[in-house]
């Protein structure tokens, strides 16, 4: 049986023998992809929080922690192919236990009186609570994600939409911890543009290395072929469940910074609404990490503009029905978004080896043996067994 040689086949995580020059460098690939991404991301959040209005400063905030969400969604419905409607769950999930553990507690007496005690004397810092979160998040999503890591397609999107239900009821009737339908209010401010820009940037470095990773890869592989890929080794459970608990983490760190912002919470902050806003971010981007910045930067720009028109015409329901528009648009026309699986590095890195070669097209060609081979003039060896 053949390995793969090309890193650009889906394939390309399985061990081999004849890996190709670049693929042995897939850390400092990786690094410089997301340095390029993150530079971008953070000349355009600078100048504007430099130079935009304190209302611009805030779509900014709000932006950035959609992203991080985002940018978990990418994780795992990036490179598996599975769609996931119940990512906000674990965000619900970190902003709970962040505000449980760093509000005052004089002030959740008066809210959760009958709360455990280690939850009504813990008064933890910014980072401290962060960090709980996060773990409390990923200890939650690793025996979900047994279950969930072996379904696709269609039960896949069924049983996620119906975890995040799940975790949405029990926010809203564990009336002892969570203060049940009312708002929990008193967290402490602590996120800013600085913060949120930093925990994006971490995110962004951390998804592109698992991408280029060897479980990346994988799980990759098994969103082509799965059959194709568990022939040649790939183990889809690992890989999935890898991804579903990194993917857990960033949107529990989403919701702590959501949380630190808004400052009160309740159940119906984490509901589909804001789901489908995350998942039309990606679908626009594409399944790449780029793709994920792209789309959600996209997206939020045009979900502002139809926020203030739906203000001024007082006509609304209008964003939601656009957005719903281009998701079903984007599917039709365009099914892997903007950038598909590529990275922005790796579109500029192809386009300037094209033009050295002297041809504008990035489309494979055939050598003489009749083996194809991509623009760079690399073969492009069979990934089916023999």
């Amino acid at each position: 049986m053949n390995s793969v040689a090309s890193n650009d086949s889906p394939l390309g995580g399985v061990p081999q023998s004849g890996l190709s020059r670049i693929s042995e460098f897939w850390v400092v690939r990786a690094l410089l992809g997301s340095s390029l991404i993150s530079g971008l991301l953070a000349i355009g959040v600078v100048a504007l929080q430099l130079l935009g209005s304190p209302t611009l400063r805030t779509v900014l905030l709000i932006f950035l922690i959609n992203l991080m969400v985002v940018l978990g969604l990418q994780v795992f419905t990036g490179n598996s192919g599975v769609v996931s409607f119940g990512h906000v769950a674990f965000m619900g999930i970190g902003a709970y236990v962040t505000a449980l553990l760093a509000t005052d507690p004089a002030v959740k007496v008066g809210q959760i009186p009958d709360a455990p005690g280690f939850i009504l004397n813990a008064h933890l810092g910014f980072i401290p609570s962060t960090l709980v979160a996060i773990a409390v998040t990923c200890a939650i999503a690793l025996p979900v994600g047994i279950v969930f890591a072996r379904l696709s397609g269609a039960a896949a999107a069924i049983v996620t939409l119906s975890w995040l239900v799940i975790v949405r009821t029990v926010l809203a009737n564990w009336d002892t911890v969570t203060h049940g339908t009312f708002t929990f209010y008193g967290i402490p401010a602590a996120t800013t543009v600085w913060w949120a820009l930093g925990w994006v940037i971490v995110a962004i470095t951390v998804a592109r290395l698992f991408r280029e990773s060897g479980l990346g890869l994988s799980l990759r592989a098994t969103s082509s072929d799965e059959l194709v890929a568990r022939a040649v080794g790939v183990n889809m459970l690992r890989a999935r469940l890898a991804a579903w608990v990194l993917s857990a983490a960033f949107a529990a760190a989403g919701g702590v910074l959501y949380a630190h912002f808004i400052l009160a919470l309740a159940p119906t902050s984490f509901e589909f609404d804001l789901t489908f806003l995350l998942l039309v971010m990606v679908i626009v981007g594409g399944r790449s990490v780029s793709g994920a910045v792209i789309g959600a930067t996209l997206i939020s720009v045009l979900n502002e503009f139809l926020r203030q028109g739906e203000n001024s015409i007082e006509r609304f329901g209008l964003s939601t029905m656009v957005l719903a528009a281009i998701f079903v648009g984007t599917m039709i026309l365009r099914s892997e978004g903007l950038l598909g699986r590529w990275e922005l590095d790796e579109l500029i890195a192809r386009r300037w080896r094209s033009a050295r070669a002297g041809g504008g097209s990035i489309e494979p060609s055939v050598s003489r043996s009749g083996t194809p081979k991509d623009a760079t003039g690399d073969e492009i060896r069979s990934t089916e067994p023999r």
